[in-house]
């Protein structure tokens, strides 16, 4: 009933042609049992009665086809539907909430969950047009013989019942299957994360095969095999209770209520023209159940997401300045709580303040759980302070123009995605990158074709290079790189400090440089010290800078 619901939402003039159409194809299969019927019990030579057969054969198969069609762009259009709102509900929800929700978790739901979602609907046209032939030759019976059709109704009624009760345990382990597929994910997970510790000690590798992930794996096979099982020795009770009902029919019932042959062969060939379409629909149970199982699995990350995405950004950019390249931010007595990622420890950023102003280059510096990507994710707008304010152009960052205000930064993380698409609506896009990528000395291996890297197979240093030319492109007024140069060579690290630096500084970009080469320390305008979650050292000078750092 949810998936139809939901197919309804979607399209209602498409949904309603597939139903109109599965209508008379119900119908019309119906109509030709009973002439079937007719011709066995009084065969009729007229060329009228051929011509109708042949007709509602042909109304038959135009109709279903048109069902089933109309039917499979529905679904498919609910498919796209659904991937692109919660891609559109992901890119809206805050940082922190993603990471609650867990990777593993959101990947199961965005490729198992879909997939099956989408594989069911093979079987949608099948069901819904078995469905309406039911119900057409039900009520062929009904008009053929009331009382017959009253005891037929009162057995389906019956056998449904059972057949529901029988359900209940394969229902309730498919669910539970859902669930324990969800942490089977995060062991690959963890598997493919770890895959360089796990090789390194053989031993440690094959425990966590034999321990975590065979376990894990094990009782998700023994649940679904539980859970098929259990469907289908409903499948098989439910074949058995047809050819009960057909011998109910045609032994027992003329015993009470006189029949007339004719009649009894009427409901016996309809009754066994619906056991095909009944078996048929009985096989597609478990996999429409583990559908309405990844419906509701997404509705409920749809639910999530939303409740927990970002209050809609204004429509005009609060920021911009007359002098769209004038430059100004401020953070006025920041406090946010964070976890080490080190250990369990709380630790408290802040309270602090800090300022930085155009073509201005500030380092970002401090051991190790000292707060320094934590403090860049609330320069970013990602993280939210819990109490300060951040100012850009002399506005105060806030919920409803953090949107507006994440556009003013192009960044590299240290733990940097790279897209193999450019994603820029810049015309020059190719060409430029193309030059930057010469600059970067990696023309011998990559070039931008048709929009794109024509390869990101590379090393961490080469992929970092080519995230380097993607924040290039975006062309924003700061710059953040966290730990850029960490993963290159040194010719490509002096390059970085010595030449690619100042040349934004000569752009009048500003720069925000997290950093632990201290050698490098001299072409910072600005050092900032993290310790603790505190301003330490503000403005060092650059001669002091190396006796104040501690890693």
């Amino acid at each position: 009933m949810n998936l139809l619901k939901y197919l309804y939402s979607q399209s209602w003039p498409l949904f309603l042609l597939s139903v109109f159409s599965g209508l008379v194809s119900g119908f019309s299969g119906a109509a030709l049992v009973g002439i079937i019927s007719k011709e066995i019990e009084k065969p009729n030579e007229s060329s009228v009665f051929v011509w109708l057969f042949f007709g509602l054969c042909l109304l038959f198969f135009i109709s279903k086809a048109i069902a089933s069609i109309s039917l499979l762009h529905l679904t498919q259009s609910a498919i796209l539907s659904l991937r692109i709102k919660l891609s559109n509900r992901l890119l809206l929800t805050p940082l922190k909430q993603l990471n609650k929700l867990g990777n593993h978790g959101l990947l199961a739901i965005l490729t198992k969950d879909v997939d099956t979602f989408s594989q069911s609907f093979i079987l949608a046209p099948i069901v819904f047009g078995n469905t309406i032939l039911i119900l057409a030759c039900l009520a062929y019976l009904a008009w053929v013989s009331w009382s017959l059709f009253l005891i037929l109704a009162a057995c389906f009624l019956i056998g449904m019942y059972i057949i529901d009760l029988l359900q209940k345990t394969p229902f309730r382990l498919l669910e539970e299957g859902r669930e324990k597929i969800d942490r089977l994910y995060l062991h690959f997970k963890n598997l493919i994360d770890g895959n360089k510790e796990l090789q390194l000690n053989a031993g440690r590798g094959q425990a966590y095969i034999q321990q975590v992930l065979r376990p894990g794996a094990q009782d998700l096979k023994k649940t679904f095999i539980d859970a098929l099982t259990g469907f289908s020795w409903v499948i098989s009770s439910a074949a058995l209770m047809f050819y009960l009902i057909i011998g109910l029919m045609i032994f027992v019932v003329p015993i009470w209520i006189p029949v007339e042959p004719k009649t009894l062969i009427a409901v016996a060939l309809i009754v066994l023209f619906l056991v095909g379409p009944i078996l048929e629909i009985m096989g597609a149970l478990p996999q429409l159940r583990e559908a309405g199982i990844s419906l509701q699995k997404m509705r409920q990350l749809d639910v999530d997401l939303q409740n927990n995405q970002a209050t809609p950004a204004v429509s005009i950019n609060p920021f911009l300045s007359e002098n769209n390249s004038s430059i100004s931010l401020e953070l006025k007595n920041i406090i946010h709580h964070y976890s080490n990622d080190f250990d369990d420890s709380y630790f408290v950023l802040g309270p602090f303040n800090l300022s930085m102003r155009q073509g201005e280059v500030v380092f970002i510096i401090g051991g190790n759980g000292s707060g320094k990507t934590t403090l860049a994710m609330l320069l970013l707008g990602l993280f939210q302070a819990d109490s300060g304010t951040i100012c850009l152009n002399g506005v105060q960052m806030n919920a409803t123009n953090n949107e507006h205000y994440r556009q003013f930064f192009a960044v590299v993380f240290s733990d940097f995605h790279l897209f193999e698409q450019l994603l820029s609506a810049d015309p020059d896009a190719i060409a430029k990158a193309n030059h930057y990528i010469k600059a970067l000395k990696m023309d011998k291996k990559v070039k931008v074709v048709d929009g794109k890297f024509s390869t990101i197979n590379l090393s961490t240093g080469q992929r970092k290079r080519l995230a380097l030319v993607s924040a290039y492109l975006e062309d924003r007024p700061i710059y953040l790189f966290d730990e850029w140069a960490a993963d290159q060579d040194p010719v490509f690290k002096k390059v970085f400090y010595t030449e690619l630096l100042p040349e934004l500084k000569a752009r009048g970009k500003t720069v925000i440089v997290i950093s632990h080469d201290d050698a490098y320390f001299k072409f910072a305008d600005r050092v900032v010290k993290l310790e603790d979650g505190k301003i330490k050292d503000l403005q060092v000078s650059r001669e002091q800078v190396s006796e104040h750092v501690a890693f």
